[in-house]
């Protein structure tokens, strides 16, 4: 994702998936990963599904956590 979260305030307000067909997208949901993971094909997106606690201010999972810039 380009404007990764850095607080929890940050991603309660992100919105995964906005498109044509989902213009309103989906909310952050607590507990899970908040980087925004794109489908193989390069269209579509979602909130990983991984649980969060790592990286800045526990948002992250693991994986994620070593991508997001600091």
């Amino acid at each position: 994702m380009f404007n990764d979260p850095k607080t929890l305030e940050e991603a309660q307000k992100t919105r995964y998936g906005v498109t044509t067909p989902n213009p309103n997208g989906w909310p952050y949901k607590d507990g899970r990963c908040a980087y925004e993971v794109w489908n193989a094909n390069g269209w579509g997106s979602h909130q990983c599904f991984c649980k969060n606690g790592h990286g800045i201010n526990g948002l992250y999972c693991k994986q994620h956590a070593k991508i997001v810039s600091k």
